[in-house]
């Protein structure tokens, strides 16, 4: 029985390790790039999120489809565009990456945002896969690394726990998911890393690592918005991040999801591990 995959988000975070999962194991997959390029030996297909009949031509012949789509102010529509395209090509089920709480009724705008793109989605009543992870221990180098050099990180988490994960092993749940997708149609896991710890003990694992002292320092959401505002950001994203402070703020990202290890008969990887391997970053 063929499985032909399609990889959306193929350069990002995700994405790029999710890729190599797949070399790995010998899928046989294409990914999505908005724009034709010589640069990568991937079998490519092209297509914007913007463009549903472009993207339903992308989408012929894939049986399992990997979404993600970027954080942007039309992100509902992009997905719905999606939603139509994958229906009209006939794909057989599609893995989404979400995010953890998702659901449309939520008071927050981020996981209500989420959920309302996992909705559209489970109305095409294509098999569909969720996935639902935490924040990434990989925010530690693409948004903290200048913050880290300077000694001092500052997090509007009132000091609560969180349970990162590496986004790797988002990338291996996917993968996983993505080689026999039947077992897991119409479930939705939360990803999560091994280990809740504060931003203070995140702190403290980089200083020892790094031999110097880097500290953590815990801000409100409204200074945080404050800056956000100073720094120019669009109030779409000033508004989505400042809803993932207020979650974490509350306390609603504590706790450690058994899923990844359940999906991969190994624990998480550990930020311990994760820190030792990233210290040239903050160097």
């Amino acid at each position: 029985m063929t499985n032909k995959i399609l990889v959306t988000g193929a350069s990002g975070n995700i994405g790029a390790p999710l890729v190599r999962e797949l070399q790995a194991i010998s899928a046989d997959f294409v990914v999505l790039r908005s724009k034709p390029s010589t640069a990568t030996s991937l079998e490519t297909r092209v297509a914007d999120f913007g463009n549903v009949t472009a993207l339903t031509q992308a989408f012929k012949g894939i049986d399992t489809l990997f979404l993600l789509f970027p954080l942007v102010e039309n992100k509902v529509e992009l997905a719905t565009n999606a939603a139509a395209a994958a229906k009209a090509a006939g794909v057989k089920h599609i893995v989404r990456s979400s995010g953890a709480g998702a659901d449309s009724s939520s008071d927050f705008a981020l996981p209500k945002l989420q959920g309302t793109i996992d909705d559209i989605l489970a109305a095409t009543d294509i098999p569909t896969t969720f996935l639902r992870p935490g924040s990434f221990m990989q925010n530690y180098v693409t948004y903290q690394s200048q913050a880290i050099k300077d000694g001092s990180i500052y997090m509007a988490d009132g000091g609560k726990t969180q349970a990162l994960i590496d986004t790797r092993d988002i990338a291996a749940v996917a993968a996983r998911i993505l080689a026999n997708p039947a077992p897991h149609a119409g479930k939705a896991y939360t990803l999560t890393g091994g280990e809740d710890f504060t931003g203070a003990q995140a702190a403290a694992a980089i200083s020892a690592a790094l031999g110097k002292s880097v500290q953590h320092l815990s801000v409100p959401t409204e200074a945080a918005v404050a800056t956000m505002n100073q720094w120019g950001l669009p109030p779409f994203i000033v508004n989505v991040m400042d809803s993932l402070n207020k979650i974490v703020s509350a306390g609603y990202a504590s706790g450690v999801s058994p899923d990844v290890e359940n999906i991969l008969g190994r624990k998480p990887r550990t930020f311990g591990a994760f820190v030792n391997e990233n210290v040239g970053a903050w160097k």
